[in-house]
C-alpha cells in the first residue's frame, strides 16, 4: 500500500518573495572581487596550457569523446547507496583509459576513503570515485597543514540516480538507452519504454558502437524549440541529466588538466560522489567532509578550502535549504486483535496531529518559509484470518532555509511520532508499555544541513564569478537568491566556501527522478565554455604554475573551516 498522506508547503527550491526585506537584501548581494582574483582569472585563462585545453575541447574528437563517455557511464545502473558498479568502472577507467597514475586515485572500490573519519553513513559503505591532481604546496617552506592534511580544492558531481530503485542482477548491470522522436508523446509506463525498439548499442567492453542509431542520436541543438523543430531523438535513461551529464564532465576536466600537465599550488580533487538522491542522505559529501549527522557538525578531515559543486543551473547557487527526514514504523502488538490498537491507527493519529501544525509562514507568508510533508504511508499486507496489519511506515520531511526554524519545526513534529502511538493505545485503554500496545521504531533519519550565505564574496563565489566574466558564460548581475537542496549543503553548512552550478548544455530534458528521464544534447560549444569557467575557478582558488614558470598564488587560505574537531581513527590496511 502506498499513499500520499499530507502535503503542506512547497518543494526544495525557495526564493524570498518580491519586496520583502530578505529579497531586498539579496538583491544587493553582488560579490566584491579582489584585485588578486581579477588578475588571476585573466592570467590563468590566457596561459598557453589552458588555451591548449580549450582548443582541444572544441575539436570534433573531444566533442565525440564527451558524448560517448556520458552514455557509457550513465547506462551502468547506480541506485543511491548502490553506486559501486559505476564507481568501480570510473576508477578503472581513471588508470586504464584516462591517463592517471594509480596513486592519483584516492578512493577504493570497497568505499574506504583514507584520511576521513566517516567511512559509513547509515551503516552502509560510501562509493565515491575521486582522483587528485597534486599541487606543489606541501613542498614549500612554511607550508601549513591541518592534522597533516595540506589544503585541497574540490570539484564534484554525483553519480547516483533515483531509478532504478534496486540494483539489477550482477550479470545484467546495464540500462538500455532508448531512442524516441520528440514528435511522439513521452512514455507513461515502463512497458511503453521497453517497447521502444530503437536504442544505442555497446560492445562487450562497454564502449558505445558508432552505428546508424548512434549517428541519428548524436546531434546537438541550441534549445528545446530547435530540437522539436528538428524532431530530435530523446535519449531515455535514468540519471541522464541528474547528474551524470555533470559527473562525467567533471572527469573530462580532470583528464584534460592531467594530460596537459597543469600544475596547481594546492591539490585539486575531482570526485564523482555517492548518495545525493533520496535516501542517499548526502553520504558522499558526509564522508568527504567528516559530517556527523547525529551532532550536525563536520570535521573537514581532508582540509578542503573551497568547494565547487556541479548539480544546479545558471550562474550558481549559494544558499542551501536544510531538511530533516524521518521514516517511522508503527508495529502492531505480537498478539494483536481487531478490537485492539492497530499500526494503521497509530500512523493515522500521528498524521492527523502533524496536519494541524501551523508555522509563521502559514499565517503570514513572511520568511523564513518552513515546510513539512508526510509524503508516504506504506503498510504491510494484512496477515492471518483476522486481517491484522503487522506494521505501517510513514516518511516525514521538514525543510527550512536556515537551522533555527528547521530545528523549531523538528521540535514540534518529532514528539508527535510517539504521541500518535499513545493516542491509539489510549483509545483502546492500553498502556504504552503493555504487551498489547502498538510500538514505534525509527527506521531512518536523514539530515541535510541548511545554509544561508552571508558572505557574497567568499573565495568560491569570487572565483566562479570572475571566471564567468573572463570566459563570457553564465554571467550575472547579482547572486541567485534561490535555495536548493543539494550535495553542497554539507560543505556550505560547515563553513567551506561553496558554489554550485552546472556544466551541462542539455537542449531539452524531462522526467527527472523517474524511470523515463530523458535528454537531448545541447551545443558542445556552450558545454566547453562552462567547463572552461569551472577549470579556471578551481585554479583561482588553488593557485597555478603558469607556463612561463611564474606562480599565481591561491586565493583560498590554506586551512579549511570546520565545525568540530577531528577524532582520528586507525586506518585499515588496503
Amino acid at each position: 500500500m502506498l499513499a500520499a498522506a499530507v502535503v503542506t508547503g512547497s518543494s526544495a527550491a525557495w526564493a524570498a518573495p518580491a519586496n520583502t526585506p530578505e529579497a531586498s537584501a539579496n538583491a544587493a548581494h553582488v560579490p566584491t572581487i579582489s584585485t588578486q582574483v581579477v588578475a588571476a582569472a585573466g592570467r590563468i585563462n590566457a596561459d598557453p596550457a589552458i588555451q591548449a585545453i580549450v582548443a582541444q575541447w572544441a575539436t570534433p574528437q573531444s566533442v565525440q569523446r564527451r558524448f560517448d563517455q556520458h552514455k557509457e557511464l550513465v547506462r551502468i545502473a547506480a541506485p543511491s547507496r548502490h553506486e559501486q558498479r559505476r564507481a568501480t568502472e570510473i576508477m578503472r577507467r581513471m588508470v586504464a583509459e584516462w591517463g592517471f597514475a594509480p596513486n592519483q586515485v584516492t578512493t577504493r572500490k570497497d568505499g574506504h576513503l583514507a584520511g576521513s573519519d566517516v567511512q559509513r553513513v547509515d551503516g552502509l559503505p560510501v562509493y565515491n570515485a575521486c582522483v587528485v591532481i597534486k599541487g606543489s604546496y606541501a613542498s614549500q617552506p612554511g607550508a601549513r597543514s591541518w592534522h597533516g592534511q595540506y589544503p585541497k580544492v574540490l570539484m564534484e558531481g554525483h553519480i547516483d540516480a533515483v531509478n532504478p530503485a534496486t540494483l539489477p542482477p550482477a550479470d545484467d548491470p546495464y540500462l538500455p538507452i532508448k531512442l524516441q522522436r520528440m514528435s511522439e508523446p513521452v512514455v507513461a509506463t515502463p512497458e511503453q519504454l521497453a517497447a521502444i525498439s530503437k536504442e544505442l548499442h555497446f560492445d562487450a567492453s562497454g564502449h558505445i558502437i558508432h552505428d546508424a542509431n548512434y549517428r541519428a542520436a548524436r546531434h546537438y541543438y541550441a534549445n528545446e524549440k530547435q530540437a522539436k523543430k528538428a524532431n530530435a531523438l530523446r535519449m531515455y535513461v535514468p540519471g541522464y541529466g541528474d547528474d551524470m551529464v555533470n559527473a562525467s564532465n567533471v572527469m573530462m576536466i580532470a583528464r584534460a588538466m592531467n594530460a596537459h600537465d597543469i600544475k596547481p599550488v594546492y591539490d585539486i580533487w575531482f570526485c564523482d560522489t555517492a548518495g545525493e538522491e533520496g535516501k542517499g542522505n548526502l553520504a558522499g559529501m558526509k564522508q568527504l567532509y567528516g559530517y556527523d549527522q547525529n551532532k550536525g557538525t563536520g570535521t573537514n578531515p581532508l582540509n578542503f578550502v573551497a568547494n565547487f559543486g556541479l548539480d544546479a543551473s545558471g550562474s550558481g547557487i549559494v544558499n542551501f535549504i536544510g531538511s530533516y527526514r524521518f521514516e517511522i514504523k508503527y508495529k502492531a502488538p505480537a498478539k494483536a486483535t481487531r478490537q485492539g490498537p492497530s499500526a494503521l491507527g497509530a500512523a493515522a493519529a500521528t498524521i492527523a496531529r502533524i496536519a494541524h501544525i501551523r508555522t509563521s509562514w502559514d499565517k503570514s507568508h513572511q520568511p523564513p518559509k518552513v515546510t513539512y510533508t508526510v509524503g508516504m504511508v506504506r503498510c504491510q499486507d494484512p496477515q492471518g484470518t483476522d486481517g491484522i496489519v503487522p506494521s505501517c511506515s510513514i516518511q516525514v520531511d521538514m525543510r527550512a532555509p536556515t537551522d533555527k526554524p528547521l530545528n523549531r519545526i523538528r521540535a514540534r513534529i518529532e514528539p508527535l511520532f510517539q504521541a500518535g502511538v499513545h493516542a491509539e493505545n489510549a483509545r483502546h485503554g492500553v498502556a504504552d508499555d503493555s504487551a498489547q500496545a502498538v510500538t514505534t521504531e525509527l527506521v531512518w533519519f536523514g539530515d541535510r544541513p541548511a545554509h544561508r550565505n552571508t558572505n557574497p564574496s567568499n573565495v568560491a563565489i569570487q572565483a566562479a564569478w570572475q571566471a564567468a566574466e573572463v570566459v563570457g558564460v553564465d554571467t550575472a548581475d547579482r547572486l541567485d537568491p534561490h535555495s536548493s537542496s543539494l550535495n553542497d549543503n554539507v560543505p556550505a553548512a560547515i563553513g567551506v566556501p561553496t558554489l554550485n552550478t552546472s556544466i551541462s548544455a542539455t537542449a531539452a530534458s524531462g522526467g527527472t527522478h523517474t524511470f523515463y528521464e530523458w535528454g537531448v544534447p545541447g551545443k558542445p560549444e556552450l558545454e566547453a565554455k562552462r567547463m572552461q569557467r569551472m577549470m579556471i575557478a578551481v585554479l583561482i582558488a588553488a593557485g597555478f604554475h603558469t607556463a612561463d614558470g611564474k606562480v599565481i598564488k591561491p586565493a583560498a587560505a590554506p586551512i579549511g573551516n570546520r565545525t568540530a574537531e577531528l577524532v582520528r581513527q586507525q586506518e585499515p590496511e588496503s
